[in-house]
């Protein structure tokens, strides 16, 4: 289009309301246009090193590598830490049931189907031990991967632990996992490439994952320096009792004894006490003028050892408690509930995603789910407290108690029936609600019988109206 002004610079109306955006004509200080990308390609999550696809060891480009993470989570107060970890959700029961379902039916065909595939996920394991393994690698590499083994009708048929350390993964050209049928994930054995892996062939779930990486980030990584220091403070307390040459104390010899006659000295002094544990708890004429002096041992642990041992419960979200010295009891009782709240229910909140994955997404069972039984108090005053309030207002009944206890049942029905403690005792919650029933509608009777009686009596009666009315006239 020719511009109306010869010499004139045409503007697009993009390129006008850019201008005016950035840099307009009357405005002062402008941050200036942006510069314009020379080539623009499509947005990319995740900015990885150019090749990372090309080389293959799992976690090429991170501080710290598989082999490293491994190592560290068998520092002695970091492996308790996990271990008590798994050992709390292996306490735990489950259970399939319907979405939003407030209870399971053991009776659904479908319910039992799922039930019998997770007891042995991979055919060989029991659930418990099966997502132990995956915990471990959860805690220390935060790369938890299992193999979908599927039958020749592509059937989910197992679930394999894989080891996440052998897994390297694999990003496209706008760093987003690549979808079937390209690989995206190849597992690494022995410096070779083993075999490619898709996203139908592998769940990779990692927890803590971060927009500008390509791993997860599990609490082993994140307390590296003080692992290391752990590590050399143990060599050092390790040392004191295996290189350590400062002896429990020393003899200063008489005056006048030469280097030979200490060394003879000592010689028989050590013959006859080495081992000699009688002799040891005698009392021993020594020459006079021996003198003993003993040599205070360096503490072995004091505080600093309880901050290293704070830091490796806080990143694990586990109380202190037993590495440090003796709180009051509502302090350490206030640290547990805290500690499941903070770490062991996100933890269960991740398995149950992973159960949910593999029961909607691989089985097919959209309308079902995996949940956790919620644990009891173990208290026995407290359970019995609560069972109380239970049956005084129709939670549960009798029967159902005595189920959760062990005992067997009464054999009376209305031990089947929830109860309502009223004035009166225990009545059965049909009855109950059947006389609140009664009685409401025993309300409205008498309610509609005394408008009734109101409106007959503001009614006028016959012949009223031929009366003269006081103050009318004649």
């Amino acid at each position: 289009m020719p511009s109306l002004t010869p010499g004139a610079v045409v503007q697009t109306l993009s390129q006008f309301s850019t201008n005016m955006t950035f840099q307009p004509s009357s405005g002062l200080f402008s941050p200036g246009l942006p510069l314009v990308p020379p080539d623009p390609q499509p947005v990319r999550v995740t900015d990885f090193p150019t090749g990372t696809n090309l080389n293959w060891t799992p976690r090429a480009y991170e501080p710290f590598g598989f082999p490293a993470l491994r190592s560290f989570s068998n520092v002695e107060l970091v492996r308790l830490a996990i271990e008590t970890r798994k050992d709390q959700i292996e306490r735990l029961d489950w259970r399939i049931k319907k979405v939003g379902a407030k209870t399971a039916d053991d009776n659904d065909p479908r319910i039992k189907e799922v039930s019998r595939f997770l007891r042995k996920p991979d055919g060989q394991h029991h659930f418990a031990v099966w997502l132990r393994m995956i915990v471990e690698d959860l805690l220390v590499l935060d790369a938890p991967s299992v193999e979908i083994r599927r039958s020749r009708n592509q059937k989910v048929i197992g679930l394999d632990v894989v080891d996440g350390a052998s897994i390297k993964v694999l990003v496209d050209q706008n760093g987003r996992r690549p979808l079937p049928p390209h690989p995206a994930y190849q597992q690494v054995i022995k410096g070779r490439v083993w075999t490619d892996l898709t996203t139908n062939d592998l769940l990779y779930e990692p927890r803590n994952r971060r927009s500008n990486h390509l791993y997860g980030f599990g609490p082993v990584e994140q307390i590296i320096v003080t692992i290391n220091t752990v590590m050399q403070r143990q060599a050092a307390q390790l040392a004191h009792f295996t290189a350590s040459n400062i002896p429990s104390g020393i003899l200063n010899a008489p005056d006048g004894w030469t280097p030979q006659q200490i060394k003879d000295f000592q010689d028989w002094f050590d013959a006859m006490l080495t081992g000699n544990t009688q002799d040891r708890s005698k009392l021993k004429w020594v020459p006079q003028g021996t003198k003993y002096s003993a040599f205070k041992d360096a503490p072995i642990k004091d505080e600093f050892d309880e901050w290293l041992a704070r830091i490796v419960s806080f990143a694990f979200s586990l109380p202190p408690t037993p590495f440090v010295r003796q709180m009051n009891r509502s302090t350490s009782e206030g640290d547990q509930e805290r500690a499941e709240q903070e770490g062991l229910g996100p933890l269960l909140s991740w398995a149950k995603r992973l159960m949910d994955d593999v029961i909607q997404d691989l089985l097919g069972y959209a309308d079902l789910e995996f949940t956790w039984e919620v644990e009891r108090d173990v208290d026995p005053e407290t359970q019995s407290k609560i069972d109380d309030m239970d049956l005084r207002n129709g939670s549960r009944t009798l029967n159902q108690v005595r189920a959760d206890r062990g005992q067997d049942p009464y054999l009376n029905p209305l031990a089947n029936d929830p109860l309502i403690l009223t004035v009166n005792g225990y009545v059965p919650l049909a009855s109950y609600q059947d006389s609140r029933d009664d009685k409401a509608h025993n309300a409205e009777v008498v309610a509609n019988a005394t408008a009734e009686a109101k409106r007959t009596d503001n009614q006028p009666t016959d012949g009223e109206d031929d009366q003269p009315r006081a103050g009318s006239p004649e």
